[in-house]
Parts: structure tokens; C-alpha cells; sequence
């Protein structure tokens, strides 16, 4: 697996308030970049078309409250992959965030992937940020 870490970000929220936002797919859409069509929600799994990707889907797999939430690819997807969100608790009204993205890439994709994957973990987690900005 091919590991891509987002920064770490603070966050204007404290970690239930956040964790409770990200366990919840239906904000998950807030998050994502425009090429992302398609959306699908069912519970703890949802689904979406990202432009010159194609059809992805995933589920969360385990929550830990208010400190980690794991979600795998889910279905067929053109890579299976991990998507990790931590969160630290910073003080009583804010907490740090931290995304780590797993993915399993032969040599070739991940010479080609490598930097739009960091740029997407980085990307989400400033969204994180921004939307309790």
C-alpha cells in the first residue's frame, strides 16, 4: 500500500463536533472536489463518479468515537484504498485533524497518481478546516 498523509490541520470545533460531521456520508459531499458527480448516499456506504477516475464507492468500516474513523473502497473500484481520519483533541473548542489515505498502487500508477493523491488528502482536510471556519 502506498501511504499519503494530509497536513495536519486545527479545526474550530471540538472533536465530537467533527467526528459526529465526518461519520455522517451525507456531508461527506461537502468535502469533495467539483468533478465529483453521481453522489449516493445509504447509510454508512456511499458512491460517486469522479471525473477521469470513474465510479468509486466505499463504506465506513469502524469509528472510534471522537478519534478515528476508517473507510475502505467498497464494491469495484478502479483501486482499493483506506482512507483514515484522526482527530485530536487541541482544546476544549478546537481539535487537530489528520487524514491518511492508503492505496494500493502498482509502480506505475503511483509515478502517476502520487501528487493528485496528496493534493486530495491535503484538499480534504482544508475543507475540514474551512467549513468551521
Amino acid at each position: 500500500m502506498t501511504k499519503f498523509e494530509s497536513k495536519k490541520v486545527i479545526v474550530n470545533a471540538s472533536c465530537q463536533v467533527v467526528y459526529e460531521f465526518m461519520a455522517d456520508f451525507s456531508n461527506f459531499e461537502k468535502l469533495l472536489p467539483q468533478e465529483v458527480s453521481n453522489w449516493k448516499v445509504d447509510g454508512d456506504s456511499c458512491s460517486f463518479k469522479i471525473e477521469g477516475i470513474g465510479d468509486l464507492s466505499m463504506r465506513i468500516a469502524s469509528k472510534k468515537p471522537c478519534s478515528q474513523i476508517n473507510i475502505v473502497s467498497d464494491g469495484s473500484n478502479p483501486v482499493d484504498y483506506n482512507l483514515d481520519c484522526y482527530f485530536y483533541s487541541y482544546d476544549k473548542d478546537r481539535c487537530e485533524v489528520e487524514l491518511i489515505f492508503d492505496a494500493e498502487l502498482t509502480a506505475f500508477m503511483e509515478m502517476v497518481a502520487a501528487n493528485p493523491l496528496q493534493n486530495f488528502v491535503d484538499m480534504l482536510a482544508d475543507k475540514i478546516k474551512e467549513l468551521f471556519e
